[in-house]
């Protein structure tokens, strides 16, 4: 058993109310109950009539959970689209509402105040005077009251009499609005019900903000449209008043008042984050946003579809606190690992009354499985894998949503503790290629590769093949060549005539296993031996059919030697009186049949990690897996050597490097070709709003012309993004390390992106020839 920290962040289900264009009465439904359930005013609305930016804003807003508000086939068809967002619950989210003993299955805000009626901040809340203000149906801004004051769904409804219970719980003052007159100077001085529905609720700043100025939002009341835009602004945490311009007098008190109390709280924002006033509208109507301002200085943010698409207005996460424990990690039956640990510090009332309600705890752990390569407890962000990632994490198939570095186990508050199980990478590089159209396996290459670096312990341990001299080691000997000791060392320590630059000397400061073995090759001998990949034995000749064999240790014996060519024993006394220790290939190199390409491969695997390694996000990896589509026409029946997946924080995509490597031999045009063609399809076949798709060919020699000009061709006719590394690359500890002496680049190589902008420039500079290579090719578009 062993303890590692776990980090937990309590925050409220984020529910995405579906409405149809033009339907207020289910506006104001979706209004009403937001604001019955603790946090939900940061539940976005969406109109699926505009379904593309329907299902942006799900999307962005990061939804739990699609309900329909409404029994309307588009409603219907809109809710089926999101069918990775399973509805944990049995049922509506009220249980019982018609006999009035209504219960949530969502943390409501009757939870909010009989936790926090005991806090210091609610005591000073109080004072300030909760109220509940009134208005009547005819008021043309009854909309736009509703949505920034807040009011509850009926009883009837719900079966919970919200508005009694605030009322006694607040000794909250009724106040009227009288539709004749201007808005009260005050409006927003008082805590009211739209206050609680947000009260001790913050930002989890895991995901980076976008525009979040605080100002004014010109609209129409009676637009349906700039009240949803107005509605979901503010569930991004956007302070916003909604100015109706067709009513300048009624916000004649109102709009100085807002003004001076956004301006105060800007005073305390750290300098460079204090933007000024801004005024918000739909980029419909930008020539009326500056009509209700006069000479009133602001910065103007005209929202369309586009604003959300490109991440200009990003909602933050909103949780409810946060806590960091203990989790005790074993197995399971299965030997899987599993990570058990107690739900802390509830910021929320976890009384048997509210057995029924559900929030989310967010879970994330940095030391657990950080350096297994089998296994992760930070899944991909594909909230399409949500039901594979439950199923196989914890087991209920409607119980986990995957966030960015993070998974959200939905919990009852009355729950003491949870557990996860480690996620296999395997199955997870399966499930991302099917994402695809794809079946994978894994390749017979792919099984030896894996074994491979275990045997090395691990990809770091790979570094021994960044010096050329092993490399040409275990090319000089084939499979069933024997050799000595000093021919090894000579070919460690010597010159290659192929690369009369590479030398012994450029790795003296090599470390593997904490010590720098690069020092002496000796210690390098030793070191490919303690690994197995050389083993020790005797060259024996049969005293029957005298015919010489190797011999290894484990099984010398002095008089009873069992010939493998005509199985006689015999006595090999006199024999190993006179013989020195012959060595061969063996284990995993010993059965691979093209050992420089597993090499190239461990290589690049072991350089990416190292180079694109981020201490708060998970890198995963798959060595060699062959890909067959489920649809023959899709792109062909292919292998690739490896692919690396990046987790990325939000709203960045997942990124993954599909890889070929190639040893030191001559590779055929037509088969580099094929290689590009297959890498390229493959990637487009990838879901492009999922994945930053690369690709990385690497070399343990240079690229001819004909193999940069095919490169240039795809990264210029396809706009794809390549990424070339040669032995120059792969042998260093930073990846451009001995680049930069040779060419005038940045040589950065932190992200997928700084590598294929740095091959680029180093190999695509000229003019692209004429024609196009990959011919037989598809004119496929990029998967980025």
């Amino acid at each position: 058993m062993e303890a590692i920290r776990v980090d937990i962040s309590y925050r409220p289900l984020r529910i995405a109310w579906a409405i149809r264009s033009g339907d207020f009465e289910a506006f104001r439904h979706a209004v009403q109950m937001s604001y019955a359930l603790w946090g939900g005013r940061f539940s976005p609305i969406v109109i699926v009539d505009d379904e593309e930016e329907a299902k942006q804003l799900v999307e962005t807003f990061r939804a739990d959970l699609v309900v329909p508000v409404g029994n309307s086939e588009p409603l219907k068809g809109f809710h089926e689209t999101f069918s990775h967002l399973v509805s944990p619950f049995c049922g509506d989210i009220f249980l019982d509402k018609h006999n009035g003993r209504g219960r949530s299955q969502v943390l409501d805000v009757h939870n909010a105040m009989m936790h926090l009626i005991s806090t210091p901040q609610w005591e000073i809340d109080r004072k300030r005077g909760f109220r509940k203000y009134n208005w009547t149906s005819e008021d043309p801004l009854a909309d736009v009251l509703l949505s920034l004051l807040g009011s509850y769904p009926d009883e009837d409804e719900v079966g919970i009499d919200y508005t009694r219970i605030f009322l006694e719980s607040t000794e909250a003052t009724i106040t009227p609005i009288d539709p004749a007159l201007p808005l009260p100077n005050d409006l927003f001085e008082h805590p009211t019900i739209s206050f609680l529905s947000r009260f001790g609720i913050r930002r989890d700043h895991n995901v980076r903000g976008g525009w979040n100025s605080p100002g004014f939002f010109i609209g129409d009341a009676s637009n349906l449209r700039d009240l949803v835009c107005f509605w979901n602004l503010r569930a991004a945490d956007i302070s916003l008043c909604f100015v109706d311009h067709r009513y300048p007098e009624r916000y004649s008190n109102l709009i100085p008042a807002w003004e001076t109390l956004v301006t105060d709280g800007m005073s305390s924002r750290p300098y460079g984050f204090n933007c000024g006033l801004a005024v918000w509208g739909r980029e419909e109507n930008s020539e009326i946003l500056r009509k209700p301002f006069g000479n009133l200085q602001a910065t103007h943010y005209p929202i369309s579809g586009e604003s959300w698409k490109l991440g200009k207005v990003l909602p933050p996460t909103m949780h409810l606190g946060e806590v960091s424990t203990l989790g005790v990690m074993g197995a399971d039956g299965e030997g899987t690992p599993k990570l058990s640990f107690a739900l802390n510090d509830k910021p929320f009332s976890s009384d048997d009354f509210f057995h029924t309600q559900n929030l989310v705890a967010s879970v994330s752990t940095i030391t657990g499985l950080y350096r297994s390569d089998e296994y992760t407890f930070i899944p991909l962000f594909i909230p399409e894998l949500n039901e594979f990632y439950s199923r196989e994490m914890c087991f209920q198939y409607d119980k986990l949503r995957v966030g960015p570095n993070s998974v959200g186990l939905i919990i009852e508050v009355t729950q003491t503790d949870e557990f996860l199980r480690a996620l296999s990478v395997s199955n997870l590089t399966e499930k991302v290629f099917s994402l695809g159209g794809a079946h994978t396996k894994w390749s017979a290459g792919g099984l030896i590769l894996r074994q491979l670096i275990a045997q090395v312990g691990g990809l770091q341990g790979a570094r021994v093949f960044k010096i050329p001299g092993v490399r040409r080691l275990l090319k000089t000997y084939g499979l069933m060549d024997c050799f000595g000791k000093d021919g090894a060392l000579g070919l460690i320590a010597g010159k290659d005539p192929d690369n009369p630059d590479a030398k012994f000397d450029d790795h003296r400061e090599l470390y593997i296993n904490k010590k720098a073995i690069g020092a002496d090759p000796n210690a390098v001998f030793t070191y490919l031996v303690e690994k197995g990949l050389l083993r020790i034995g005797a060259e024996l000749i049969c005293t029957r059919c005298r015919i010489a064999s190797w011999t290894g240790l484990d099984q010398l014996r002095q008089r009873s030697i069992l010939c493998d060519l005509c199985g006689v024993e015999y006595d090999a006394t006199a024999q190993l009186v006179k013989s020195t220790w012959r060595y061969r290939r063996s284990g995993v190199m010993g059965r691979e049949r093209n050992s420089q390409g597993a090499v190239c491969v461990a290589l690049t695997l072991q350089q990416l990690q190292v180079n694109l390694n981020d201490t708060f996000i998970k890198n995963m990896y798959s060595p060699s897996i062959d890909l067959k589509p489920e649809t023959p026409k899709a792109f062909p029946d292919c292998e690739i050597d490896f692919a690396w997946f990046i987790a990325r924080g939000f709203p960045q995509k997942t990124a993954i490097i599909l890889g070929e490597c190639k040893g030191q031999g001559p590779i055929k045009l037509n088969e580099f070709e094929n290689d590009l063609r297959n890498l390229d399809q493959v990637a487009s076949s990838l879901p492009r709003h999922r994945f930053d798709a690369f690709i990385l060919i690497a070399k343990l020699t240079s690229f001819t012309a004909d193999e940069i000009r095919l490169a240039k061709l795809l990264h210029q006719n396809h706009q794809r993004q390549i990424i070339l590394l040669t032995d120059r690359e792969l042998e260093p500890y930073n990846l451009y390390e001995r680049t930069r002496l040779a060419h005038k680049i940045d040589g950065s190589a932190r992200t997928p992106e700084h590598l294929a902008k740095t091959t680029a420039q180093i190999y695509f500079r000229e003019q692209p020839s004429k024609g196009n290579l990959l011919s037989n090719g598809t004119n496929s578009e990029c998967a980025n």
